[in-house]
This record gives structure tokens, sequence and C-alpha cells, in this order.
């Protein structure tokens, strides 16, 4: 899994060098399905190791940027039938190819202040290098902007982070309208994943990014309402045919009440 991070990690910091904003939106929002060639893990994974211990502000806004996306936008849009309230987390294990790898995330709605700003907090644990990094956010009342952005990265110590106008360590999500939601539904019925079983219902649309698709479980019974979340750069023939490449998932594996700051954020 970290090897995947590096390699699009990497790959944004050279697309800020060449100043392009639009290929890093396009890169953030297709991290999780289109780094896995197993060239680019290597090239990722050898330069990573010269730089994961700098953490510059640049560096680490591009991290923070990662982790946001799939915590927030997981394929680029925002689907969330089901809202958090304050206190509630969820966490979340990364699987590949039906193998769950070691990783996992958690994302916490910590706080809504007076004037209607949100605290959250976005945890990510690799198994590789078993590190742990955590972020606290403050979002804007409608949860599009960030201004203020706390961290903690391993081995350093509780950090204010540098938030900019116009920071690309959040991009606005993509809402998709009720109809096309509806018109991507294949099924409701009962699915399992590690946090317990569920009725959800099946969307899945094609990603015409990879050829793949892209696909969620969505339920009113958990914060935020999404149980699963998958990503597919194979296309069905490709499917069919046993060919290379890649699937991955996000399951849910807790779901609780209670979280609070961890970096002294409020």
């Amino acid at each position: 899994m970290m090897r995947k991070m590096w390699v699009v990690v990497v790959f944004l910091l050279l697309v800020v060098v060449v100043g392009c904003s639009s290929v890093i939106d396009q890169a953030v929002q297709s991290a999780g399905r289109t780094a896995g060639r197993t060239v680019g893990e290597a090239a990722g994974r050898a330069v990573g190791q010269r730089i994961v211990r700098t953490y510059t502000p640049q560096f680490a806004s591009m991290y923070a940027s990662y982790m946001f996306t799939y915590a927030f936008t997981p394929g680029g849009y925002w689907i969330e039938p089901t809202p958090y309230r304050p206190g509630d987390y969820t966490k979340w294990r990364f699987v590949e190819d039906s193998q769950p790898n070691g990783s996992w995330l958690e994302k916490a709605f910590l706080k809504k202040t007076e004037n209607g700003q949100e605290w959250w907090r976005v945890t990510m644990y690799d198994a590789d290098s078993e590190d742990t990094v955590v972020l606290e956010a403050l979002f804007d009342a409608e949860r599009t902007t960030v201004l203020r952005l706390r961290s903690q990265f391993p081995g350093e110590e509780i950090r204010e982070m540098p938030v900019e106008h116009g920071t690309m360590v959040f991009s606005r999500p993509v809402e998709l309208t009720p109809e096309s939601l509806q018109g991507a539904t294949v099924e409701t019925g009962s699915v399992t994943v590690p946090g317990g079983t569920f009725t959800a219902r099946h969307v899945r649309f094609g990603d015409v990014s990879t050829g793949g698709t892209v696909e969620w479980w969505l339920t009113e019974d958990v914060p935020g309402g999404v149980v699963r979340y998958g990503n597919s750069s194979r296309t069905q023939q490709e499917e069919v045919e046993g060919l290379s490449d890649s699937n991955f998932f996000l399951e849910l594996t807790e779901k609780g009440s209670g979280a609070t700051t961890k970096l002294n954020s409020y």
C-alpha cells in the first residue's frame, strides 16, 4: 500500500514543478485506481524512501490531499446519504484483489463550531512501514474548503500546517444527482464487511479513465452511509479473461461515537 502511496505523492510533486493544476486534480481523484503498475511502484518507493522523513510543508500538504481524497471523495464523488454527527467515526481497511493488506483509515467528525464550521480528523496507518499519520482539519460550514490544518507525521511533533487560499489540500467534491444514483443502482441486498452485515444499495458506474468500474454500497445504518467502496481498473472482458491489473476496495471495520481531538486542535 505504501509503495502505491508514494507513486501518487511523487507524481503530484512532479506535477507541481511544471505547474499543471488540472492534472493535479485528476491525479488526486484517481489516486486509488491509477498508481498500481509494478515499475511505478518500484520507482515510487525508491524516491519515497529518500523524501519520506523530510515532511516539508509542501510535501505534507500533498500527503494530506491524498488522505482527504480517500476519506471524503473516493472515486472523485461526494456520496454521503447519511450524515455524520459530531463525535461519529468510521474505520476502514484497504483491500486489494480480495486480500486485506493491513493498512487502514479512520474518519471522524469531531466538532461543529458556533458558526457552523466543522473539525474533522483523518488517520491513516500503513502496514508496510508501520507509520501512522494523523490530520485534523477545520472546514467551512459547507465543508468545501479547509481553513486550518494540524498534523502529526511519524517521528514529528504536532504542528500547525499552513493553509493557503485555493489550497490543493482538499478538492471540492463532485455531487451526483439522485437520478444518476438511481440509474446506477444495481441491486439492494445484504452485504457483509468486517464491521457487520447490512442491507445496502449497490451503486456502480463505469470508470471512463480506466474502462473499469467504480462502486459503492450505501446504507442508512452507519455514519456517512457507505459500508464499502470499490474501484476496478479491469474491464468486464478482462475480468472474464482473468487478465492482470487490480481491484481495490475500502471496507468498513468499525463505527462509533465519542471521537474528540488528538492534536489539541480546539
